[in-house]
């Protein structure tokens, strides 16, 4: 499989091992230079790696996705690769190989906290939401304040029937963030749905209020 990746990158790399060198040649002519510039196989390994989890930080899945995909094949047991591997194929709608990666890195490090945060995202925001909730309960606990995992396992938990046991988790992460609209709604629909109209109604007219403030802004 032949590997695209974008030219700032691969420019990136030569720039970095360079700057590296200059100390080294800096007494240098320019041929002894170009002699020493030489990069290693696990040099260039490393640096795509860096930069694919810089980029799948950054939210730029699509530079970040040919970088990994080459990682993975020189190095298949490296679990950060995997993971955020995983997490670039979801987003860019690759959802079935994506949660089996995740699934896998889960498989041989279930201990690991981030990697439950990031299958259990993976597993409701692809419906599977009784597959999601004990992973992001896991967590929920080790994140306890982590805006996503706690209005995931809500939804989740709501979308199981489980409405009452919801509630809580919405309002904490409406304590992360006070202002996120599709967590008032949330929240408002599944008190309204529990007989608590008057709570209900006060958080459709908070999501209302911050709707047209945000059209008016």
């Amino acid at each position: 499989m032949t590997q695209k990746i974008s030219f700032p990158d691969a420019a990136g790399l030569y720039l970095e091992i360079g700057s590296r060198l200059l100390t080294q040649v800096s007494s240098k002519l320019i041929a002894g230079f170009q002699a020493t510039f030489s990069v290693t196989e696990d040099a260039k390994i490393d640096y795509y790696r860096n930069r694919g989890i810089e980029h799948t930080k950054g939210s730029r899945y699509i530079r970040a996705l040919p970088l990994l995909e080459l990682v993975l094949e020189r190095r298949p047991q490296d679990l950060e690769t995997i993971l955020h591997l995983g997490l670039c194929q979801i987003k860019l709608g690759r959802k079935e190989e994506g949660i089996k990666l995740l699934e896998a890195a889960y498989g041989r490090d279930g201990s690991n906290p981030n990697t439950a945060k990031v299958l259990g995202l993976a597993y409701a925001q692809a419906g599977e939401h009784e597959r999601a909730l004990p992973v992001l309960t896991a967590a929920a606990k080790a994140f306890p304040e982590n805006f996503g995992v706690l209005y995931r396992l809500g939804a989740s938990l709501d979308h199981l029937g489980r409405t009452a046991e919801a509630v809580p988790y919405f309002e904490r992460a409406l304590a992360q963030r006070p202002k996120a609209v599709k967590v008032l709604r949330a929240l408002a629909y599944a008190l309204e749905q529990l007989g608590e109209r008057e709570r209900a109604l006060s958080c459709f007219k908070q999501a209302d209020e911050l709707e047209d403030s945000e059209k008016n802004a």
